[in-house]
């Protein structure tokens, strides 16, 4: 059995495409990378996948770290702590907690502004005995052209935003949207 640090096991699942179940510094099995698409109006935000951890009793334990592995080219995510609605189980026994709402954290993506078209991300949520990671295609609807109405005097150019970097996801109300 190879042994990795834990942060160590995070940069293989970007590099290599490979997840690492963890357990402390342990590397215990390979899980296979979920793909999931979603489809958000441009200047919107959207739920991506929601995480949540609980116990036999369907109390909830402490949420998943998310990690962006590989960032959006045409947007931002945060993680938003949030009670969330247990509708499946990726592991463990406790399907009769299934339909229950705990505690839990989302990740949202928002485009950048004025972007419309296709974005790619990857990201990993850490639960205790396993690093579940995610492929997200999002597709930014265009907004409806509006009718026409008195031009502009002045349009300012927008300013390219810079590319968020790959780690820990940060929490909604510290990231600018």
């Amino acid at each position: 059995m190879r042994r990795f640090p834990l942060l160590r096991s995070i940069d293989l699942v970007g590099a290599l495409g490979l997840a690492i179940c963890c357990s402390g510094a342990v590397c215990c099995a390979q899980t296979v990378e979920e793909e999931i698409a979603q489809t958000v109006a441009a200047g919107h935000s959207v739920v991506i996948r929601e995480h949540a951890g609980w116990d036999m009793m369907c109390d909830p334990i402490a949420h998943p770290a998310l990690y962006l592995n590989a960032s959006p080219l045409h947007g931002r995510v945060c993680a938003r702590i949030s009670d969330v609605t247990i509708r499946s189980m990726y592991v463990g026994t406790q399907a009769q907690c299934i339909g229950r709402v705990v505690r839990g954290v989302q990740l949202v993506y928002r485009p950048d502004a004025g972007f419309a078209g296709d974005d790619r991300l990857r990201y990993a949520a850490q639960y205790p005995s396993i690093l579940r990671p995610v492929a997200v295609s999002v597709t930014v609807l265009p907004v409806p052209p509006a009718s026409p109405g008195p031009a502009l005097s002045h349009v300012g150019v927008p300013v390219p935003p810079t590319q968020q970097a790959p780690g820990p996801v940060p929490l909604c109300e510290d990231l600018a949207f």
